[in-house]
């Protein structure tokens, strides 16, 4: 089989599409898997892929860009009143829960589920992600305000539309990084880089971070409509906070 023709090298392919804002970054991401298994560079495959297939059912660590900031919200009813969105805090929640739910959510979907949940989804409205374990802390919380009348009908947190955008921006950045450091290392004139120059590339841009927190979200296909808030699940721990002994 013949070398492949300059431009139609991955890394020319991969440099032309960070540049554009417009092409899908799932595909600039299996550049990056191809120039990584030319290299045998299992750090780039790994981030790749996870980037393309999600971290909800990998090894792999999910990185700090995936972590968001999100208020909690209630849905509550009384025979009174019906309240929706309803910021809470992590105190209000059950004693047990709250070492495990912060305001803070990771965000392990593939790009090509983010990208298309960033278009589907209403200018201005949030996508909400269930807490893990919710329909037991619903439960929970009910009990509690139960001599009130106040029914806890859903628990979950908001998430903006524009921190998915951070994150699709974070992959497309750290892939423009690693094509800079790789001609920065390649000599004029050379399209295919050397296993060593894709290794430092990759350990320059630090590509792999975390904290090994567990990723427990699953996420059907669900979209906002005008005037509504996209709803996504999340699926409860192995080791879920309300079967703990304290």
């Amino acid at each position: 089989m013949g070398r492949l023709r300059r431009g139609h090298q991955p890394l020319d392919q991969l440099e032309k599409g960070v540049l554009d804002d417009t092409a899908p970054l799932a595909g600039l991401l299996r550049h990056a898997l191809i120039i990584g298994g030319h290299a045998s560079s299992h750090p780039l495959r790994q981030w790749a892929l996870s980037e393309l297939n999600g971290y909800a059912r990998t090894d792999a660590e999910i990185p700090d860009y995936r972590r968001v900031p999100a208020p909690i919200q209630a849905d509550s009813i009384s025979p009174a009143w019906q309240r929706k969105g309803e910021r809470i805090s992590v105190l209000h929640l059950p004693e047990t829960a709250r070492d495990v739910i912060k305001e803070e959510v990771p965000i392990p979907w593939g790009v090509g589920y983010l990208e298309n949940l960033i278009s589907r989804t209403p200018t201005g409205e949030h996508l909400k992600i269930d807490l893990p374990g919710g329909a037991e802390l619903r439960v929970l919380m009910s009990a509690k305000y139960r001599e009130r009348g106040i029914s806890i009908e859903a628990l979950y947190w908001s998430v903006s539309v524009s921190a998915l955008h951070d994150i699709v921006d974070q992959v497309r950045t750290r892939l423009t990084q690693f094509v800079a450091e790789l001609r920065s290392a390649m000599p004029a004139g050379s399209h295919a880089p050397t296993p060593e120059q894709v290794h430092h590339a990759v350990q320059s841009i630090n590509i792999i971070t975390g904290d090994h927190s567990p990723v427990t979200l699953t996420a059907p296909v669900a979209y906002a409509e005008t005037g509504a808030t996209a709803a996504v699940t999340a699926t409860p721990p192995a080791s879920p906070w309300w079967r703990r002994r304290r």
